[in-house]
């Protein structure tokens, strides 16, 4: 019993020095771990690099547009200078523009691929944000529960002392046994080591719960109103019929696939010619040799040219782009099958779970009510002589069995719920 209060203190001591850790909302818990989670802002860095990739896509289709310039300078003191008649300082500049008029269909299937993998993009951010308010949802409710385990092995450390000081008066007044006490002491030396190991549990979901929040200590959490089932907002058979076809990873993994059949028409392009058309205009100061002494000139004036493009034979390596695009788009295409059964069964899966959750709330809270009643009976008839300490022993055992039942069963209907939400990527 002192050693028990001694431990307390010191927990107690060491919980006030520290100061009390801050409470947070669910919705608070949820918005912060969003704020925090290092995937949320990979799946954001990707969303951006998908829409530069459809931006560089649709520039395809516009003129390039770029500016040249040169300037050369003659040293007079070469021998080469003094013979040659052109200006030693020599300067000019260029503008030049091309667009491509033939592709071959590259230029749109490229476009298509871009298209598809910024919808790819987009349901990752949407599978990656549910993702994280379930992990969010888990760490609040993980703290919830240990907070709820804390309670229950405080009860069970009540009844275990109260039970002590019965079989201590009965033995006092030769009514009892010395085992009697003897169990009696080890029942509460039970009760606190389930204590301690509640207070533990309790701080190592507190300190989880701080790091997805992005505090530098534990937080603890403001419990919910009310821990009971509330209906969903579609019926069991909307959501099997809806989650194969809205779930965030269905929709990226047929993005994939359409993404996927776009380049293997790009690579196809390869066997068709490319031809371009190019314009611009040049200015210098005079027609003179140019400057790389390559024996060019540049000469003032407008120039437009078309160019053609078609590779004949490039070692089989169009043929191998085309093979390579085309065995990417079949693993696509089964896998964007295989995602939509999979969704399928796991939704399936969860709406069972949810429901069995649900029938072991009822059926547990009942069970809390009768092992509570069941306790006060026996440790009356214990008072009174009629019943034995093994009797209070496995009452006491019972009720802590149903409470920690009880515990359990909201929190996996609390998970699996969120669990929910998470394949469908949308609030239940």
């Amino acid at each position: 019993m002192l050693l028990f209060a001694l431990v307390l203190a010191t927990v107690q001591t060491d919980t006030s020095a520290l100061g009390p850790p801050p409470r947070l909302s669910l919705q608070t818990v949820v918005a912060r771990t969003l704020a925090y989670s290092p995937a949320i802002a990979s799946a954001q860095g990707t969303v951006r690099d998908a829409s530069a990739a459809r931006r560089v896509a649709l520039g395809t289709y516009l003129p390039s547009l770029s500016l040249t310039s040169s300037a050369g300078w003659t040293d007079p003191s070469s021998p080469a200078s003094l013979s040659s008649t052109s200006p030693r300082n020599t300067y000019g500049a260029g503008l030049a523009t091309s667009l491509d008029l033939f592709t071959g269909g590259r230029r749109g299937a490229l476009r298509s691929a871009a298209d598809a993998d910024a919808r790819a993009a987009d349901a990752g951010f949407v599978f990656e944000r549910y993702a994280t308010i379930l992990v969010a949802k888990q760490g609040y409710f993980a703290v919830v529960r240990a907070r709820q385990l804390v309670g229950v092995a405080e009860e069970f450390v009540a009844a275990a002392e109260l039970g002590l000081t019965y079989a201590t008066d009965r033995a006092a007044t030769g009514t009892a046994t010395r085992s009697d006490v003897l169990r009696a002491r080890l029942a509460v030396a039970a009760s606190r080591r389930q204590w301690l190991a509640a207070e533990d549990t309790l701080a190592m979901a507190g300190a989880e719960l701080g790091r997805l929040v992005g505090a530098d200590g534990p937080v603890d959490v403001e419990p919910l109103a009310s821990l009971d089932p509330t209906p969903l907002a579609l019926s069991d058979s909307a959501l099997r019929v809806l989650a194969p076809v809205v779930a965030p990873v269905v929709v990226a993994a047929d993005a994939q696939a359409v993404a996927s059949a776009a380049l293997v028409r790009s690579s196809r392009s390869q066997y068709l010619p490319t031809i371009a058309a190019g314009a611009g205009y040049n200015w210098a100061n005079a027609a003179t040799t140019s400057v790389s002494g390559a024996g060019g000139t540049t000469r003032a004036g407008w120039v437009f040219a078309i160019t053609t493009s078609f590779p004949l034979f490039n070692g089989f390596v169009r043929e191998a782009s085309v093979t390579h695009a085309e065995a990417v788009a079949d693993v696509a295409r089964v896998t964007s099958a295989d995602t939509r059964r999979f969704i399928r069964a796991e939704a399936q899966r969860l709406l069972g779970n949810l429901h069995v959750a649900e029938q072991d709330i009822g059926l547990t809270s009942e069970s809390v009510r009768l092992a509570r009643e069941d306790l006060r009976v026996i440790q009356s008839r214990y008072r009174a002589g009629i019943a034995t300490i093994l009797d209070v022993l496995t009452s006491q055992t019972s009720l802590v069995q149903s409470e920690l039942d009880f515990v359990s069963a909201q929190f996996t209907y609390q998970v699996t719920r969120a669990s929910l939400e998470a394949l469908v990527g949308r609030d239940l």
